[in-house]
C-alpha cells in the first residue's frame, strides 16, 4: 500500500549488495543525503545518487542500496539482459514488481518526467517473453498502473534472478515503479482473477534459486538524519536492534486460512518522559496495524491520535487536517511508545516530529519565531485500516517472516556502524534469537472492521503530556521555562500574506500564528486540478 505525502527536506538512499552461490542473505545498504527540492513537484523531482557495490562479508548474502526521498525508500534494480538500469520503490505493503514503459502516454510528457527513475524498453531484453495484457494495480495514494506481465531477467544487489513475473506499465499517472515484496496472495492478479492465478514473486524465487533460505527479510531504516541503514533478505543484523526479536503472529482477514499483509496487533500507546517515567494514554486497543514501509506516515484510531497530539501538546487545524508543534520540543529526550504484547518500540519525538520547510528550503516558523513542525500521525478514518509507516519503523528494527507469518520486533539501535550478520534459517525457529510471547494474540480482520475504524479506549492519563521545556505565549514570545502542556484547539482563517510550503502546519500549543501558501490537489474522476490556497494558522 502507498500513502504518500509531500515532504519539504528529502533524503537520499542508496543500495549495494553481493549475491552468494549458496542460500543466505540478500542485503541492502542504505546512505542519506539530506536535499532541499526547490520549488519542483515533490512527486516528480527526485535526484539519485549511486555508491560502489560491496560485499555483506557474510556467505550467502546479497546488499542492495535505496535511495529515500519524500520518506519513501528506492532501489536501484536492473532489468533484462543486458540489464537497463531502473529505480523502484520499496513497497512492503503491495506484492507486485512493475516498471515503466515508453509507451506510457506519462513518461512522453515534453519534460521527461520518467527519466528520474528509468524507462524499460522490453525489445531491448532478449529474455524478455510476454505473459498477458491484464495487469492493473492501484495504491492508496491514488496512484495506479496497467499493462502487461512478463518474465524477464531481474538484478539486485548483485543477485540476477531469472525468469520474474514483472510487469511493464503502459498506462501509469506517477513517474516511478514499484517493487512490491509482499505475500504473492496479495497480488494484483489474484484480487482481479483468484488465487489460481498467484505467481512466484520476487521473496519467492530468491529462495528458488537459492539465494537465500527463507523468505524472510529484516528492515533497518535508521534515524532520520543517519547517514546509513539497511534491508536484508534472508538475514538478521543482531548489531543494528538492542534486546530480543519479539515474535508477533500476522493478523488474518475472516476466512483466510494464510495472511495475505503484514498486519499484527498493537495493543496500546503511552509515552516515555525525560525522567524515565512512563504513561500508558491508550489500552485493550487489539487493533489491527500495518507494517508497511511504502507509506510515509502513520495512521490511527482517532482516540489514540488524540492521545498522541495532547502527549506533544500539539494541536488540530481543522482546515489543514494536521496537529502541529514547535520542533522546538524535538530536543526533549521522550518518545511515544508503542505496545505490541511481549515489545515495546519508542520512538523519540524527533522521529513523530517532522519540519514543515518552505519549497526554497526556509523552515516555516510561527509568529513568535518558533519553527513548525508536523506530527507524523493522522486519522485512519478515510483510509478504513491503521497503518505504521517509515516515522515508525525507523525506530523498529523488523523481520518479515513469509514462511512462518510472523514478524518480529525489536527496538532499533540507531547509527549503529557494526555489523553481526546472520542468515535466517528454515522451520519455526529459522529467526535467529527470536522468541514468541502469549500476550500477543491473532486477530481476524473483517469487513466490517476495516471500514468502522476500531475508537481506541484512551485511558485516565489522558489529560497528562510529556514535560517539555517551552512556554509559548500568544504574542509570540518564548521562554526556556519546563512545564507541562495540555492541547488546545484552533480555527483557521483566510490571509492574503502567505509562504509556500511544501507540507503542512498549523497553531502552536497556545495559539500562535504561522501563515502558509499550500499546493491543493482536487482528484476529478481520473485527473487532478491543482491550485493554491491560502491559510492563516
Amino acid at each position: 500500500m502507498r500513502v504518500q505525502l509531500s515532504a519539504a527536506i528529502t533524503a537520499l538512499l542508496v543500495v549495494t549488495s553481493t549475491a552468494a552461490t549458496d542460500p543466505g542473505t540478500v542485503k541492502f545498504d542504505i546512505v542519506r543525503e539530506k536535499r532541499l527540492p526547490g520549488s519542483t513537484n515533490l512527486f516528480k523531482h527526485r535526484h539519485r545518487h549511486r555508491l560502489a557495490k560491496r560485499a555483506t562479508g557474510v556467505s550467502n548474502t546479497v546488499q542492495e542500496i535505496l535511495d529515500n526521498y519524500d520518506y519513501l525508500y528506492y532501489a536501484n534494480v536492473s532489468v533484462g539482459t543486458p540489464g537497463q538500469n531502473l529505480r523502484l520503490q520499496i513497497d512492503t505493503g503491495s506484492s507486485d514488481i512493475w516498471v515503466q514503459s515508453g509507451e506510457n502516454r506519462f513518461c512522453q510528457e515534453s519534460s521527461n518526467p520518467c527519466n528520474e527513475t528509468g524507462i524499460f524498453e522490453p525489445q531491448d531484453s532478449s529474455s524478455f517473453s510476454i505473459i498477458s495484457d491484464n495487469f492493473y494495480i492501484a495504491y492508496g495514494d491514488g496512484s495506479y498502473a496497467k499493462g502487461d506481465y512478463a518474465y524477464d531477467t531481474f538484478e539486485i544487489g548483485g543477485a540476477a534472478v531469472k525468469n520474474l513475473t514483472i510487469a511493464v506499465a503502459t498506462d501509469a499517472n506517477t513517474t516511478e515503479g514499484i517493487m512490491g515484496i509482499g505475500y504473492p496472495t496479495n497480488e494484483a492478479v489474484v484480487s482481479a482473477y483468484g488465487s489460481s492465478y498467484q505467481y512466484k514473486n520476487l521473496p519467492d524465487l530468491l529462495v528458488e534459486q537459492r539465494f537465500i533460505q527463507s523468505r524472510a527479510y529484516s528492515l533497518w531504516l535508521n534515524d532520520l538524519e543517519a547517514s546509513t541503514g539497511s534491508i536484508l533478505f534472508g538475514g538478521v543484523d543482531r548489531a543494528k536492534y538492542s534486546g530480543n526479536l519479539v515474535k508477533l503472529p500476522i493478523d488474518l482477514y475472516t476466512g483466510e486460512s494464510q495472511p495475505s499483509e503484514f498486519f499484527v496487533t498493537l495493543d496500546g500507546v503511552g509515552y516515555t518522559n525525560a525522567d524515565g517515567s512512563r504513561n500508558e494514554m491508550v489500552s485493550n486497543m487489539d487493533e489491527p496495524v500495518l507494517l508497511d514501509c511504502g507509506t510515509s506516515f502513520n495512521y490511527l484510531p482517532d482516540g489514540a491520535l488524540r492521545a498522541i497530539a495532547n502527549a506533544v501538546s500539539a494541536s488540530y487545524n481543522t482546515r489543514l487536517g494536521y496537529y502541529v508543534q514547535s520542533c522546538t520540543v524535538t530536543s526533549v529526550n521522550a518518545s511515544i511508545d508503542f505496545y505490541f504484547g511481549g515489545v515495546t518500540i519508542k520512538v523519540p519525538l524527533k522521529e513523530i516530529l517532522y519540519p514543515a520547510v518552505t519549497s526554497s528550503g526556509r523552515q516555516l516558523t510561527f509568529t513568535n519565531g518558533q519553527p513548525v513542525c508536523l506530527l507524523t500521525v493522522a486519522s485512519n478514518s478515510d483510509l478504513g485500516v491503521s497503518i505504521l509507516g517509515d516515522t515508525f519503523l525507523r525506530s523498529a528494527y523488523v523481520v518479515y517472516d513469509l514462511d512462518n507469518n510472523v514478524i518480529s520486533l525489536a527496538q532499533t539501535v540507531f547509527n549503529e556502524t557494526k555489523s553481526d550478520i546472520v542468515a535466517i534459517g528454515t522451520g519455526t525457529t529459522a529467526v535467529p534469537g527470536a522468541t514468541a510471547v502469549s500476550s500477543n494474540t491473532r486477530l481476524t480482520l473483517s469487513t466490517s472492521a476495516l471500514t468502522s475504524p476500531f475508537e481506541a479506549e484512551v485511558s485516565a492519563t489522558d489529560s497528562s503530556a510529556i514535560s517539555l521545556p517551552l512556554s509559548v505565549t500568544a504574542s509570540g514570545s518564548g521562554s526556556a521555562t519546563t512545564e507541562s502542556f495540555s492541547r488546545t484547539s484552533s480555527s483557521s482563517s483566510f490571509s492574503s500574506s502567505s509562504v509556500i510550503i511544501s507540507g503542512a502546519a498549523g497553531s502552536d500549543a497556545n495559539n500562535g500564528s504561522a501563515r502558509v501558501l499550500l499546493g491543493v490537489c482536487v482528484a476529478i474522476a481520473v485527473a487532478s486540478v491543482c491550485g493554491l490556497v491560502t491559510f492563516g494558522l
